[in-house]
């Protein structure tokens, strides 16, 4: 059966085929009992638009890329949510990609979301010297960076407070009475894993603390690598009274490498976390954590799209948003 077109519909309506195209693309006005008329015919015609026709023709898909390092975290996961819930308001879909933290992945994605000519990208990058962001940015679409921030780049940009998080969850520990810290990092080459460990250096200095080298592990922000670095720690000997989790991937692989050696928390060892944990009211204890708003986060990274989409000579931001410190059970007083 061959599809109906667009000539279909202007025969069957008794109009012209330039007014069904206005029908269509709602760019010029035609009037009331002429639009039913179209609309009535390509319902009886059971007419379906070509899209991908239409976008090429106006330069507008209504898609907006987003990339992000791991998709199954769930701060990454609601930052997608917030998103979505805005953007979606305004009839645009999402094109969702994971880099697995893969710089190479994540050049290949996007230099693939603008073959497919979407209308924006917000993006969280793995690797804080992404040059290819002003060359997007050069071909007119617009770009976000959610959580993450790119060296010299004219992006808008959505933020937590990496630094000042990882400050304040470093001093509460401190506190509380620890000087063994040891701190699992996250993906240096990144912002996020470059701020914490920075707030964490500086509230330790601050207190004139000094930090073992053998207490600084390498986890890149994912449980497994987190859980190997413990395990090694255990292992070596000398242990930390205290464990500082770069996120909550790494707070994963850390817990089970502490349960795996029959290390109790808080008994034997305390930990924290920057960012809540999966299942955080199922587990006992819970985890002493900087709480981000990831849908909050997300929500403001729609909105900027959008505006940037309507105006784009509209002058770039960054929007930095404070952190919660959520005290719970993992930290045990030393006196």
């Amino acid at each position: 059966m061959e599809s109906v077109t667009i000539k279909d519909v202007a025969k069957y309506a008794q109009v012209s085929i330039a007014t069904v195209s206005r029908v269509l693309n709602n760019n010029y006005p035609v009037s009331k009992e002429t639009r039913e008329k179209v609309l009535n015919a390509m319902k009886d015609l059971n007419f379906k638009p070509n899209s991908i026709a239409r976008s090429l023709k106006n330069n507008i898909t209504h898609l907006i890329g987003v990339v992000v390092p791991d998709i199954s975290n769930p701060f990454f996961m609601d930052v997608i949510k917030g998103i979505d819930y805005v953007v979606n308001k305004e009839d645009y879909s999402l094109i969702l990609s994971n880099t697995d933290e893969n710089f190479e992945k994540e050049l290949n994605v996007l230099k693939r979301l603008s073959q497919k000519r979407v209308d924006a990208i917000i993006l969280s990058s793995s690797n804080i010297d992404n040059d290819y962001v002003d060359e997007l940015i050069k071909e007119n679409i617009p770009i976000v960076l959610v959580d993450r921030k790119i060296k010299n780049t004219k992006a808008d940009v959505v933020v937590s407070d990496n630094y000042g998080g990882a400050y304040t969850l470093t001093k509460y520990l401190i506190e509380m009475g620890h000087k063994n810290i040891c701190i699992v990092n996250g993906n240096l080459n990144v912002s996020t894993g470059r701020e914490r460990f920075e707030g964490f250096k500086t509230a330790m200095r601050d207190y004139n603390i000094n930090i073992k080298n053998e207490f600084i592990l390498n986890g890149y922000f994912g449980w497994e690598k987190a859980y190997e670095e413990t395990k090694r720690l255990i292992n070596q000997g000398e242990m930390p009274t205290a464990i500082f989790a770069a996120n909550n991937q790494m707070a994963e692989g850390v817990m089970l490498a502490l349960k795996e050696s029959n290390l109790d928390i808080p008994g034997d060892i305390s930990l924290v976390t920057f960012e809540e944990i999966r299942n955080q009211k199922l587990i006992r204890p819970k985890l002493t954590c900087i709480k981000q708003n990831a849908l909050l986060i997300g929500e403001k990274a729609g909105e900027i799209i959008l505006e940037k989409l309507k105006n784009k000579d509209v002058t770039s931001k960054e929007i930095v948003f404070v952190s919660d410190l959520i005290i719970n059970d993992s930290v045990k007083k030393i006196k």
